[in-house]
């Protein structure tokens, strides 16, 4: 009995202190999108995600997002299949998202906690783009400095950014181009993030049940 309680401690111990890299690389040269994600553990249990193919398709209920996703394990294929992600879909989780800020309004300093667990060591964004004309080119090349500035600026807030972001915005004059990469590394400590994820989770709970309790009965 007592090896077994030694045991759980030992384990929840080493779940606390088990660190997270999570890597995240996404690039776009005209049509063609590529989304890898790579979650490690330790610097050894590794996951990876490669999602190589996003479509966007044309279908009678709609526009329809279609992704081919690889799950590598241990640099080994261990699963693939397509996602369909519909206009419809979409909006449910848009509206769940609504609907779940709305019951839970003290919700926001939770999450804000949740994501002061995680920091930032490598932040890269490079753009290059043209649209054919000089002076459109110009004006949307301000334009997409301006957006990157105010996302890393939102990003500095939300989560503990750790490293100078490296950000580029290359304008190509004489043809219509559009090529993007986005690479940056997160880290954070399971126990913390497990422990802040059930604390937003109890609180959502509660509020679900004051809800019920409030309802009024139906005779």
């Amino acid at each position: 009995m007592v090896w077994v309680f030694v045991g759980l401690l030992v384990l929840f111990i080493l779940v606390i202190i088990t660190p997270i890299q999570l890597t995240c690389f996404y690039s776009r040269e005209g049509n063609d999108d590529h989304l890898e994600i790579t979650i490690t553990a330790w610097g050894v249990i590794r996951r990876k995600y490669d999602i190589p193919v996003l479509l966007l398709k044309l279908t009678e209920a709609g526009p329809e997002l279609v992704a081919k996703e690889e799950t590598i394990q241990q640099g080994r294929k261990v699963r693939e299949r397509v996602k369909d992600f519909t206009r419809r879909q979409v909006k449910k989780w848009y509206h769940n998202y609504r609907d779940l800020l709305e019951k839970v309004r003290d919700l926001m300093p939770l999450l804000k906690e949740l994501f002061r667990q995680i920091r930032c060591t490598h932040f890269e964004w490079h753009t290059l783009l043209g649209t054919g004309q000089a002076a459109e080119t110009g004006a949307l090349t301000g334009l997409i400095w301006g957006v990157k500035s105010m996302i890393v600026g939102v990003i500095s807030h939300a989560i503990s950014l750790r490293v100078m972001p490296a950000m580029s915005v290359q304008p190509v004059w004489n043809q219509p181009l559009l090529h993007t990469k986005v690479h940056f590394v997160l880290h954070f400590y399971l126990g913390h993030f497990l422990f802040s994820a059930l604390k937003v989770f109890l609180r959502v709970r509660k509020s679900k049940q004051r809800k019920w309790q409030a309802a009024p009965s139906r005779a």
